[in-house]
């Protein structure tokens, strides 16, 4: 399985974004990377470039290894910028520490 992007409606090109499996694709809300997750559990991030019809694939990095939770349905999502993520874990200690931060708005105008 393979990340690929095509025109909505068709017909046009068809890009291939993974190179080595990919599932779970996510537009970032601009529109500038497209998220994926690889087979190896790590989330991926594609740069896009795109100039009136013509577009191009940048850069893909990985950005973070993780144990997303395969079920039905979309299992993370990122913030507009694509700097945060909320991810569904399958049950098993994150590797990094999660802060949960309430009340921030009462600190926040001190």
């Amino acid at each position: 399985m393979e990340v690929y992007v095509v025109p909505f409606p068709g017909p046009g090109a068809k890009w291939q974004i993974s190179t080595g499996g990919g599932i779970w694709p996510s537009w970032r809300r601009d529109g500038k990377e497209l998220f994926y997750l690889a087979p190896d559990n790590k989330l991926m991030a594609a740069e896009v470039k795109t100039t009136g019809l013509n577009f191009g694939v940048g850069t893909v990095s990985s950005l973070f290894e993780t144990r997303l939770l395969r079920s039905v349905g979309q299992p993370y999502d990122a913030t507009a910028d694509g700097q945060q993520f909320i991810i569904n874990y399958s049950g098993e200690q994150p590797s990094a520490a999660i802060s949960l931060v309430v009340n921030w708005n009462a600190e926040a105008t001190k």
